[in-house]
């Protein structure tokens, strides 16, 4: 049977923080995989942390992620990162070079040792939007779009597969309702939305009979 490892990597947006554990979009992902493609051993691990930014995710990188040698990672930061306050805030610039090496350290893990001889494949994902009234001035979506190009720049740059969850959610014709009351964590709605646009894009990544592409060739549609 072959095996694929799929890696949520991020924040507490990752993590699931305020929802029933079951409700995060990494355990749904280990709920459901399994019934849609049984031929697949799924290992999906969710590397999560509240409160981190680029800063941190970097640095526990090799324990966290590629430890486990995976197949696709999904990575996701940016709401702390932009947040103007002394503890988590990263520039610009801290962000960009931080974000770059993780996805160049993934890419590079185990030099095409992955399942069917394919490189590991980073997702990139853009952090959403905030409910104003109730994170600003420390958060703000002026900031977390500035946050979220950069994070489009280099899934161009360096060919990644892109989900702008920031558009998806902020273009929903009532986005507060996928936000959780604190304006900044998700709702159980707002995973709903996450799940569905992460599971087509690891539909797009496997082949009907759940092996993944070679990415050397699939790399080229982005």
């Amino acid at each position: 049977m072959i095996k694929t490892t799929i890696v949520g990597f991020g924040d507490s947006l990752t993590y699931g923080y305020g929802v029933p554990r079951n409700a995060g979009y990494v355990e749904r992902l280990e709920k459901f995989m399994p019934q849609y493609f049984p031929n697949i051993s799924w290992h999906i691990c969710n590397s999560g942390t509240s409160g981190d930014t680029t800063r941190e995710g970097l640095m526990r990188l090799e324990k966290n992620v590629l430890s486990f040698h995976p197949n696709i990672v999904f990575i996701l930061f940016g709401s702390n990162d932009s947040a103007m306050n002394e503890k988590q805030f990263r520039s610009l610039e801290e962000y960009e070079n931080n974000l770059k090496e993780i996805i160049v350290r993934i890419k590079n893990h185990n030099n095409r040792t992955g399942l069917n001889g394919c490189i590991p494949i980073p997702v990139l994902i853009t952090p959403p939007p905030v409910r104003e009234e109730v994170c600003a001035p420390v958060r703000t979506n002026n900031r977390l779009k500035q946050y979220g190009y950069i994070v489009k720049t280099l899934a161009k740059e360096y060919h990644c597969p892109l989900i702008d969850f920031f558009e998806q959610v902020i273009s929903h014709e009532n986005y507060y309702e996928l936000l959780a009351d604190d304006g900044l964590h998700l709702s159980e709605k707002g995973y709903d939305l996450l799940y569905d646009l992460v599971f087509a894009e690891i539909t797009k990544l496997i082949d009907y009979q759940g092996v993944l592409k070679d990415w050397d060739k699939y790399e080229e549609e982005y």
